[in-house]
């Protein structure tokens, strides 16, 4: 949200050390890499699915003896995604972790003849068959029929990204690489450092990793992304969000991570470099039996262009992030299984600078660091009843040192905040009813210091720095230090059912409460319906949800207290409030067609309505975010998604979205240090940062599994966010760095498009191992662009080059 600019037309910070308190860095660093050693030496005891599914059957023949050896392979039509195992001497079999979706399970045994059955993957309940095979008169072709998926969709917009597209998915940008993947998807807009925006809402996904929900940033400026190449599937729903889903749920995104249960021991090794002095390092390694496995990943990656930089001189700003992520799974009894997951996570950069901050010699660094550990116990109480529950627990920790030759002023922060909490849920099924309750209840802790102070006066105006701001300076400076501790509940229960034929309901209520920092609560209700028709094979949809979400929780102190409500312009004018929970209604209709060859198409218009809605601002173009309210807002859109299924080794997809977001002040909360910021008083009008009317991606993949080659062309086109431009002349404004992308007569930035290209192949490849080569094109064309420029929520950034990056990657398995 709001940032400064100085008349460059670039925002402006600089930085000098400030004492900032707070307990050793190496202290807490050692009490991490404790608690994530702990894990690694209790890891092989623990295993649970939460948004995952589970098939497990019997084969047996005609007079009911089992089938011991018989091939069982479970494929998803849509997604390619396949995976066999033997039935074992007592004729069962299992499949574990089965992303949500159909599935065609066909059983071959020798002398009898193969079975084709579909099933359907709604819930964390395992889905049972009873298998059995025909004595083979005659040699039988199984020709499986065109997939009826639409006839079992759940009343949600949602698109499933399946493992076989990931690893083919270009990794040129390691550290952004899972929001790259997200943003393939309708409705999402794309900004700076993995910033995304979903149907009107600023960053306000959900994202929900193997159950456990994490409300707070997720990107690699915030050192909570995610490594994909621990990454089953991800299920993005951005329609009709289930009860079940509460805090930031814009959209949810369910990320289920590998696991070694029930594989030979596997794993891989890359090692890749590429421009901007880029260099990769990333390992798996995984395996088990029945009863329990283990797997295990870790990746590294640095760059001299780690963030997309303030200047397209791309000026003091280089960095590197590690993660390490450990997962466990243990079948404790038929009935009960635990899952024990760690993360850790860091990043150490440079700040960018603009050109009189990289004149001047500023050299701002920042360290971010993350550590999760969660462990779940799933019980199943009979075949179509079970309940799980989880306990878990993220850390957050940001620091920004300042320089000595920081301008027009220095800062510096310090803070830490810890979240933790149980959900727990029961799931049944009952006369083709999913019935799911449950509740959730988490505390959480934020301590922040920070402080700032003018270096130089007359930079400091130049560039527009208030006047009570300028009292500050390296003699007098600001501070602010404080830490609570405060809690959230939440419970609720949905259930999906069929009235009748070809009609199925989603109906769900939740009810939230909040004390961050704000004590509010909301019932929310979430209805949704899809009605299939069988000749035209077109499924019909329409919903309405209520949902609540709670303020972000970085930098939340100072953006509520009073220092910083006199610093704000809005305060004088009915803004400067405390931050409230945003609340929106959201409304959607569309409709899923399947066409010829398979393809399907999706599409679905919608509508939002906000109250206190969330936008935060960025602080003088530094890394450092503010949150913020604004009084109201409005937001409609259409999003479309074509997909082609794979067939003869081709596969594609297409994706649009049409938004359009207008926002109401006055604004509340933030830290504003502008004298001349946009006046945004109550009832003023005003398009936000977010407001992105089209955007269209699309990629084209063929891969030769025999032959072990691939190669995958795609695009992506923005029609340009909104700008605020500085009071200069026209000549002075043409003359400033990136003018030349923005269109001043629109206030916008310019429409961009950016093409890549990846292709890979095998060079080695025997029974245990094989060597694969990668090589990435993004931009291929080399052309410049911007994310935002002078805006005055996010102040300028601006698109990459072209990038090149090659890899080699190693294979094994036992």
């Amino acid at each position: 949200m709001p940032s400064s600019m100085n008349h460059s037309g670039l925002p402006c910070l600089s930085h000098s050390p400030l004492p900032v308190n707070g307990t050793s860095s190496r202290r807490r660093t050692t009490r991490r890499v404790a608690a994530f050693l702990s894990i690694l030496l209790v890891a092989p005891l623990l295993r649970a699915q939460m948004e995952i599914g589970r098939i497990v059957g019997t084969v047996a023949d005609s007079s009911g003896a089992r089938v011991q050896g018989a091939q069982v392979i479970a494929e998803n039509p849509l997604t390619g995604r396949k995976t066999q195992a033997p039935s074992d001497d007592r004729g069962q079999f299992k499949f574990e972790n089965v992303p949500y979706g159909t599935y065609v399970v066909s059983v071959s045994a020798g002398g009898f003849s193969p079975s084709v059955t579909r099933v359907n993957i709604l819930s964390n309940v395992a889905v049972q068959m009873q298998v059995q095979l025909a004595i083979a008169t005659s040699k039988v072709d199984i020709t499986v029929p065109a997939p009826d998926t639409l006839q079992h969709e759940t009343p949600r917009t949602e698109v499933v990204i399946d493992e076989n597209y990931i690893k083919l998915a270009p990794s040129v940008v390691r550290r952004d690489q899972l929001q790259a993947l997200v943003s393939t998807t309708p409705g999402w807009n794309t900004e700076n450092d993995g910033l995304m925006h979903i149907r009107g809402v600023d960053d306000g996904a959900l994202y929900v990793v193997d159950g456990v929900p994490t409300p707070d940033r997720v990107d690699g400026l915030f050192a909570g992304s995610f490594n994909t190449d621990a990454i089953t599937s991800l299920d993005i729903i951005t329609g009709n969000i289930p009860a079940e889903f509460g805090d930031r749920s814009g959209a949810v995104i369910i990320v289920q991570p590998k696991s070694g249960f029930d594989s030979p021991l596997n794993g891989t090794l890359l090692l890749g470099e590429g421009s901007f002095d880029s260099r990769d390092l990333s390992t798996t390694l995984g395996g088990g039996t029945r009863q329990w496995g283990l797997f295990f990943a870790g990746s590294g990656h640095q760059s001299n262009r780690f963030l997309d930089p303030v200047d397209p001189r791309n000026f003091n700003n280089g960095g590197g992030d590690v993660s390490l992520d450990l997962r466990a799974d243990w079948h404790a009894t038929e009935a009960d299984t635990i899952r024990l997951a760690g993360t850790l996570q860091g990043a150490n950069f440079r700040v960018p600078n603009n050109e009189d901050q990289q004149e001047a010699g500023q050299r701002q660094r920042q360290q971010v660091r993350h550590d999760h550990e969660s462990i779940a116990w799933q019980h199943n109480w009979s075949v179509n009843t079970l309940t799980d529950v989880v306990y878990s627990r993220n850390f957050f920790r940001s620091e920004l040192d300042g320089s000595p030759l920081d301008t027009p002023l220095t800062a510096n922060q310090n803070r830490h905040q810890a979240r933790q909490g149980v959900v727990a849920s029961l799931t049944h099924l009952t006369h083709g009813q999913i019935i799911k309750a449950g509740v959730e209840i988490s505390r959480v802790s934020m301590a922040e210091v920070f402080g700032f102070a003018v270096t130089h006066p007359a930079a400091a105006e130049e560039a527009g720095i208030s006047d009570a701001a300028m009292a500050f300076t390296p003699d007098h400076p600001f501070f602010f230090s404080d830490q609570v501790s405060r809690g959230t509940q939440g419970a609720y229960a949905q259930d999906d059912f069929s009235p009748f034929r070809n009609l199925t309901i989603s109906a769900g209520l939740r009810y939230d409460h909040s004390h961050l920092l704000v004590s509010d609560q909301q019932v929310s209700p979430r209805i949704g319906a899809i009605y299939y028709l069988p000749k035209t094979r077109t499924a019909l949809r329409a919903s309405f949800n209520r949902l609540y979400m709670p303020p972000q929780i970085e930098n939340l102190l100072i953006a509520s207290s009073q220092q910083a409500r006199d610093l704000s312009p809005f305060a004088q004018s009915g803004g400067g409030a405390d931050i409230r929970p945003e609340t929106l209604s959201s409304w959607e209709v569309g409709f899923s067609q399947e066409l010829p060859k398979a393809l399907r198409l999706n599409v679905a218009y919608w509508w939002r309505r906000f109250r206190n809605i969330d936008d935060p601002n960025v602080l003088l173009g530094t890394t450092i975010i503010f949150p913020n309210s604004v009084a109201r807002a409005r937001a409609q859109g259409l999003d479309v998604r074509l997909d082609i299924p794979l067939r003869r080794g081709f596969s594609a997809y297409a994706s649009y979205a049409n938004n359009r977001v207008v926002e109401i002040g006055p604004l509340n909360g933030g830290l504003f240090l502008d004298d001349d910021f946009i006046e945004i008083g109550p009832g003023t009008r005003f398009t936000p940062d977010h407001d992105q009317r089209n955007v269209a991606s699309f990629a084209l993949t063929y891969a030769a599994q025999k032959r072990g080659i691939w190669t995958s062309v795609s695009g992506r086109f923005e029609s340009g966010v909104p700008m605020e431009l500085p009071d200069l002349d026209p000549a002075e404004l043409a003359a400033l760095p990136g003018a030349n992308l923005v269109n001043f007569d629109t206030g916008r930035v310019k429409p961009w498009y950016v093409f890549g290209w990846s292709g890979g192949m095998a060079v080695v490849e025997r029974d245990h191992y094989k060597v694969g080569a990668q090589l990435d094109i993004q931009n291929v064309a080399n052309r410049d662009f911007a994310f935002n420029w002078g805006n005055p929520f996010s102040g300028t950034h601006f698109g990459y080059p072209r990038l090149i990056a090659g890899s080699l990657k190693l294979y094994f398995k036992k």
